[in-house]
């Protein structure tokens, strides 16, 4: 870890807010780094106040600041420095982002801010933010070439890696889907809004949790004790 970008990305892997972060101006950092550890190849916070190099990358912006000569005002200096490095953070990370990010992040903001529902604003808060990611791709992929059972699969693989999802042979618009998960409160609610999301509002669809319903010749879903009947 090097840049203080990347202290912000580590938080976010922690599940740590990045407000929560506080960068602490040093003294005596090192020349060759940004952020100050005493393992300088930690991929990962050791703690929510991060030491930084003030003159590293910005030594024109706070040398006369951070001055051993200045005297006074030593607490409102060292919150000044935090708000800095917070906005420098946002400056570094947005860097290079292209179109199709900027409308992942609108689209994310629309969603929680309860655009396509309260539901689904609790859904897309509960999945973590790698899960988040994914998922917004796709519906921005949505929107572009519209709902169709095959988005629904890769969504479902994205979401439950374990899952099946089958169209019936014996109704056009029916759908056979083993999510390969336990069935609880919360992933009935994702289950629901996925299905809203993706699949058109005239399709069947019947769920097979835990266990998946047998097919013939097909050994790994005709074990004892583990069957659906359908």
């Amino acid at each position: 870890m090097n840049y203080i970008w990347e202290a912000a990305l580590a938080a976010d892997r922690a599940g740590t807010e990045r407000e929560a972060v506080r960068f602490i101006s040093v003294r005596n950092g090192s020349p060759y780094a940004e952020v100050v550890l005493e393992n300088i190849n930690s991929l990962e916070l050791e703690r929510q106040e991060v030491e930084v190099n003030p003159l590293y990358r910005f030594s024109r912006e706070f040398s006369g600041v951070f001055d051993i000569n200045n005297e006074g005002y030593q607490k409102a200096r060292e919150l000044f420095f935090d708000v800095a490095m917070h906005y420098m953070v946002q400056l570094d990370l947005r860097q290079g982002l292209s179109k199709q990010e900027y409308a992942l992040r609108f689209l994310l903001k629309d969603l929680l801010e309860g655009v396509c529902g309260s539901q689904a604003a609790s859904v897309i808060k509960g999945f973590e933010k790698e899960k988040t990611r994914r998922l917004l791709r796709l519906i921005l992929k949505l929107y572009q070439c519209g709902s169709s059972i095959y988005l629904f699969r890769e969504v479902m693989r994205c979401m439950y890696p374990d899952s099946m999802v089958y169209a019936s042979n014996e109704a056009v618009r029916q759908v056979l889907i083993y999510v390969g998960a336990k069935e609880t409160e919360v992933e009935r609610e994702r289950l629901e809004f996925l299905r809203g999301m993706f699949l058109p509002v005239n399709f069947e669809v019947f769920l097979f949790w835990e266990h998946h319903f047998g097919i013939i010749d097909v050994e790994e879903t005709m074990r004892l004790d583990e069957i659906i009947l359908f």
